[in-house]
This record gives C-alpha cells, structure tokens and sequence, in this order.
C-alpha cells in the first residue's frame, strides 16, 4: 500500500502535536510552584497602633497576620515548625514583610549579625519581598530593612 501525500501529511502532524505535548508536560512538571504574597480586603479594616504607624509612614497594610508552616526534616525526623509574619505592608509598588519589635526579645540594629538571624528568613520566604519592615511602636519607628547577597 503506497504512502499517499494526505497520509505523510497526517503523520508529520501527529508526530509534532505528540512532541509538543512532550515539551509542554515537562515544563509544566519541572515548573516551580507559584508561592503569592497574601493580600486581603480585610487588611484595610485592621487599625492598631501598628497600622497606624506604617500608615503615617506611608505605608498601605495589605494583609494581616500570616503563619507559613515549615516541615523540618532531621536525619529520618519529621519536625513542625511556623513563620508568624505579623503584617504585610505596601509603598511605591513594593511589597514588605513586617515584624512587631517585641519587649521580651528586643533586637540591636547595630549589629548586622543580630538583624540577619531574626530577619533574613522573612525577606527570603516570598520572591517579590522587597525587604522586611520593622516596626518599634515605642519608639514611633519603622525601619526598612533590605539584605544584599553578595555571591
């Protein structure tokens, strides 16, 4: 039976639909997962001495209280643990995680080493984070924090 130009013609297709689908598969298998920065309605609803000084610092409140589950695996343990990032917060198209200073664990902005162990997890945690605020209700400060990697 001779191989006429209708049946050449149809195989092609199907060999490149076959190998497209081939290629689409794996991107979509390898993809990283989309991990979004949390935002809510009811964020502009929150008003608290926190709140109101990010507003006063120009800052727009797009998200309350977050807790990021992290699984720990140690040797053949499975250990939980969470991040509590306590606001999430927005100026000039950027994005910020925000920390509460707290009496009972106050931090040095001094010392880098001291902010990079408290902080550096929460300005990691989420790709569009353009840095952590931290904000001292006592004081009347927010501080903008950013880490520069230098590899």
């Amino acid at each position: 039976m001779p191989v006429t130009e209708d049946v050449f013609v149809f195989l092609l297709v199907v060999i490149i639909f076959i190998i497209w689908a081939y290629i689409a598969f794996r991107r979509w298998l390898y993809k990283e997962p989309e991990v979004r920065i949390p935002e809510s309605e009811d964020a502009r609803r929150l008003s608290n001495e926190v709140v109101e000084l990010l507003l006063a610092n120009g800052y727009e409140v797009t998200h309350g209280k977050w807790k990021v589950d992290i699984g720990v695996h140690v040797d053949e343990h499975k250990l939980g643990s969470s991040l509590f990032i306590d606001y999430f917060a927005r100026r000039g198209g950027k994005v910020y995680a925000v920390k509460v200073a707290k009496k009972r664990k106050p931090l040095d902005l001094t010392v880098g080493s001291a902010v990079r162990e408290q902080l550096l997890p929460y300005a990691l945690l989420y790709e569009e984070t353009a840095g952590v605020l931290y904000v001292d209700v006592e004081r009347g400060k927010v501080h903008q924090i950013r880490f520069a990697l230098e590899l």
